[in-house]
């Protein structure tokens, strides 16, 4: 399969990957009011902007035919994200990305979901090669890469520019044959 399911779920020992969802409507509108920072790039920066997002602007990704983004459930809580994009079907490449609520980090959940989704996209998928960047000083993010299983490939200097400046950018992959 060169695409993605239409209705793309995985679940995991403790997580299901699903589809955002009206009825997370609740859950991001909490979101957005503590101003954490785990939703899907796109996601409303004011809470009248949540429905117009759940039911089109969280899906165009998927429709694109490019990637998806999806909710991390963890018993029925929204409790993170994970996108996958920059999808390359010709190539058999994409890149992976994921946040998780700060209440809910050091659990595991973000490698656990990582290591779910690449799997389900290397059995249903072309897929060859999937990326995971991560800013050099992002501890946590790094760890998470490599509990997923990706290999540390480089680093990317000064290729993110954030708030702050310029940030040096590690780059991982994990090939299909990695799970062999």
């Amino acid at each position: 399969m060169t695409g993605l399911a239409p209705d793309l779920s995985v679940t995991t020992e403790r997580l299901t990957l699903r589809p955002f969802a009206p009825s997370d409507a609740g859950r991001i509108r909490a979101v957005i009011a503590a101003r954490h920072a785990f939703l899907p790039p796109g996601a409303p920066g004011h809470p009248s902007g949540i429905a117009q997002w759940l039911t089109h602007g969280v899906h165009e990704l998927h429709r694109s035919g490019q990637g998806v983004h999806l909710a991390m459930d963890a018993d029925g809580l929204v409790v993170g994200a994970i996108s996958l994009f920059k999808t390359l079907w010709g190539a058999g490449t994409a890149e992976v990305g994921y946040g998780v609520h700060p209440m809910h980090r050091g659990r595991g959940y973000a490698p656990e979901a990582v290591r779910g989704l690449v799997r389900r996209l290397f059995e249903s998928t072309t897929l060859r090669r999937i990326e995971l960047r991560a800013n050099l000083d992002n501890t946590a993010s790094l760890r998470v890469a490599e509990k997923a299983g990706f290999v540390r490939e480089g680093v990317l200097r000064a290729a993110e520019l954030e708030d702050d400046g310029p940030h040096d950018i590690v780059v991982f992959g994990l090939l299909r044959t990695d799970l062999s």
